[in-house]
């Protein structure tokens, strides 16, 4: 387990808001030294707490549409169960990966052009492995919200600001955005000489392109991939069937404002009211539910959740 400090969890924190920010710019908002910062992300990165940068892409203004995929497993060993997940990750839009105790055993989703490209990846998966699934739920996202960890720092520094996919019209763009696209997914910190390197453009066209695509909100923001355990947190997903859907608008509010709810989540085929909460134990997760409960009394019928146990892939824009 890493030992981090308040001053870590900040620079997680300006980190995670925009990961293409410099050192300079971070260290200078948090009253640090450049030298200062810069060796203590080295050490977030080398400790494995920072696992990666990656782009919230809107896939909704390049056509794509975001699909889940809940399994529950039977009949498994976990070398089969490992080799369901590496069928489901060697399809080349999946997305996510979690594998997860509670509810569901696996949760993924998928970035598909039409709803016949997604059936013939569940074709696939049922060909091979349908009798060892017991029950499995597809839904479609229509709205996907991503909220920053605010949790990581005190009320005075949280920042309650919102990114939203899954809901916009096409834009105009080409290859050459796509490769662009596909390369700031993967590694939201590369540099601009890379990006122009691999584009075979100079510096000052990839440079456009970039602002470009965030200036039409293709390109939404640069966040970082924190490994929860390194830090004493766990991931769990709640979804929630509601007995009166009136108070949707205040769920959603108190989703907005709570400090360790991190993604809200709008389908088709899933329930009322879905989010993602990032939180020390079960302990204070159920604490959470607690609050809910008594807070939404009589509104709430019933809940699941599941827990995730192992991130196999977090990416927001699938592979060639």
């Amino acid at each position: 387990m890493v030992e981090i400090d308040n001053i870590d969890k900040k620079i997680l924190f300006e980190i995670d808001k925009n990961s293409r920010r410099s050192i300079k710019e971070i260290a200078k908002k948090l009253g640090l030294k450049r030298d200062t910062a810069a060796y203590r992300l080295k050490q977030l990165e080398k400790n494995n707490v920072i696992t990666g940068y990656y782009t919230i892409i809107d896939y909704s203004k390049l056509g794509y549409m975001l699909v889940r995929l809940y399994l529950k497993f039977q009949n498994t060993t976990p070398s089969l169960e490992e080799e369901i997940i590496q069928h489901l990750i060697a399809e080349k839009s999946c997305l996510t990966m979690f594998k997860a105790e509670g509810t569901w055993d696996l949760a993924s989703g998928f970035l598909v052009t039409s709803f016949l490209e997604f059936k013939d990846i569940q074709k696939r998966l049922h060909k091979k492995y349908r009798k060892n699934i017991n029950i499995y739920e597809v839904s479609i996202f229509y709205e996907f919200i991503h909220y920053l960890k605010n949790y990581l720092v005190e009320e005075k520094l949280r920042d309650y600001k919102k990114f939203s996919t899954g809901k916009s019209t096409g834009v105009k763009f080409d290859q050459t955005d796509i490769k662009l696209l596909r390369m700031i997914a993967h590694n939201s910190r590369i540099s601009l000489l890379e990006l122009a390197s691999g584009l075979k453009l100079s510096s000052m066209a990839a440079r456009y392109r970039l602002k470009q695509l965030e200036k039409e909100s293709v390109i939404l923001g640069y966040r970082a991939l924190i490994n929860l355990s390194t830090i004493r947190y766990e991931y769990y997903k709640v979804d929630i069937e509601l007995e009166d859907i009136s108070c949707l608008k205040e769920l959603e509010e108190y989703a907005k404002q709570h400090p360790h709810i991190t993604y809200e989540d709008k389908t088709i085929g899933g329930l009322d009211f879905e989010f993602d909460v990032e939180i020390k134990n079960d302990d204070e997760f159920y604490k959470l539910i607690a609050t809910l409960k008594e807070r939404f009394s009589g509104m709430i019928r019933t809940y699941r959740y599941y827990k995730a146990k192992k991130i196999y892939k977090y990416i927001y824009l699938p592979d060639e």
